[in-house]
């Protein structure tokens, strides 16, 4: 579970932002979060905000600083990705710092980098409880230039000397983090190691961010994963797209007629996906690699029945954008519901009507009630803003100040429970909205 995130010179972040999942102490609404060694955890959050506050670039935020984590900084592009608007500030560290549960332990981790260089500067990961936390490394720059990784673990005989191997190996691993390298070691057989492998694990398994062009990311799982077939059936008719079934057909990758260099280049991206997506003349097709290195091509299709019930089968251009936005939810939802997983997802209502984006949150609240997934979203869809459906601690808002972001709660707010909210924000009592002059005053 995602506790806290800060961000620092990041985007439209320039000073510390604090993002928080810790319920207030108000007592409705309890089944939003879960209580964890005497703290209550959120489950879901919403972040509104004006066009260009920085909504999307706090989620950027999790994203990029996630991708550091499992796929490294070497493979990312951040030289423009500090707060611009600062002379000097191009210098300075960029910082992301995470509050997390992961396994049955709770975390501090986080990472600073100088974005224009590529280069890592600190790291540290500490184990946090109600009274004390424990290092368990923590990296910095000494004044030999060097980085220096100092363990907090008790460590002794093998799993020291390999440590210490690990250490000494990294001192000029400035475009590294130590987290990733650790989990990228033959670390399984100590259990000295657990603290790396939660952490890591969190990040690579159990957050998932999503932008408003992803584009069909359950798909992926159609004709390989039966219950993902069927959640995906239930799902559509629940939202009532006309959907009657999701077809798949295997074809044969040698006799697919297409260009012998997209075919190359199709094989190479499979690399490193395991599972594409792509289109061809309007029709979708995945392309996946087994875990005996084959390949397997199927043409996907959406079946709809027609006024005497016979099935017509359309591709997936052919729906609307809001039943391709949903394609990108159901897995979410899905996923949600049967295991412990945090979803943050940019313009949660883009193409869904009003209706259908507040019963997704119904829909979600409903599914996740026995375990800890969360979602936290960001939208402008004001519907949400609705104290039946969500806790004042779950709303959120970002706004420009001296073209700088700044996150804050409704909770500061303090309104009551019975007040209509909806209309409050969007006359502009908590900020948090777009100001411009009259139109009146527009000369073409």
């Amino acid at each position: 579970m995602l506790i806290r995130f800060n961000v620092e010179n990041f985007l439209s972040f320039n000073k510390k932002s604090e993002f928080s999942m810790i319920a207030n102490k108000e007592r409705r609404l309890t089944s939003h979060y879960k209580k964890e060694a005497g703290i209550n955890i959120l489950k879901s959050s919403v972040i509104y905000g004006a066009n260009a506050s920085g909504k999307s670039n706090f989620v950027k935020a999790i994203d990029f600083s996630r991708n550091v984590v499992v796929n490294g900084i070497e493979k990312l592009n951040p030289v423009n990705c500090h707060f611009r608007l600062n002379d000097g500030n191009s210098n300075l560290p960029s910082i992301f710092q995470y509050e997390i549960k992961a396994g049955n332990k709770f975390y501090s981790y986080g990472f600073a980098s100088v974005l224009k260089e590529n280069k890592i500067v600190e790291e540290w990961l500490y184990e946090i409880g109600s009274s004390k936390e424990k290092k368990v490394f923590e990296r910095f720059i000494n004044d030999e230039g060097k980085h220096e990784i100092e363990i907090g673990l008790s460590l002794s005989g093998k799993t020291k000397t390999r440590f210490d191997v690990y250490r000494e190996d990294f001192q000029n691993s400035d475009r590294l983090l130590f987290l990733s390298e650790i989990n990228r070691k033959s670390i399984e057989d100590f259990e000295e190691a657990l603290d790396f492998k939660n952490v890591y694990n969190w990040f690579d398994k159990k957050l998932t961010v999503l932008f408003p062009n992803s584009k069909y990311f359950g798909l992926n799982f159609i004709g390989d994963d039966n219950e993902m077939s069927k959640a995906f059936n239930s799902f559509l008719k629940v939202f009532q797209t006309g959907i009657n079934d999701i077809k798949s057909e295997e074809i044969d990758l040698e006799s697919f007629d297409i260009p012998k260099k997209i075919k190359e280049d199709l094989t190479k991206k499979i690399e490193k996906a395991k599972i594409i997506l792509f289109e061809i003349k309007g029709i979708t097709y995945s392309l996946k690699r087994t875990k005996n290195n084959e390949y397997k091509i199927k043409k996907i299709g959406l079946e709809h029945l027609d006024n005497l019930g016979s099935p017509v089968v359309f591709d997936i251009d052919d729906e609307s954008d809001g039943t391709q936005r949903l394609f990108d939810f159901i897995p979410a939802l899905h996923e949600m519901a049967k295991s412990d997983s945090v979803f943050i997802i940019d313009e949660l209502d883009r193409s869904l009507h009003s209706k259908l984006t507040y019963g997704i949150f119904e829909l979600f609240l409903h599914l996740t009630k026995t375990n800890e997934s969360q979602l936290i979203v960001s939208t402008h869809e004001s519907l949400l803003l609705d104290l039946d459906l969500l806790r004042r601690d779950e709303i959120w808002f970002v706004e420009k100040q001296n073209n700088q972001s700044r996150l804050f709660s409704l909770d500061e707010f303090k309104v009551r429970n019975d007040k209509i909210i909806r209309k409050d924000y969007l006359i502009g009592r908590y900020g948090a909205i777009p100001i411009f002059k009259s139109f009146k005053n527009l000369n073409l």
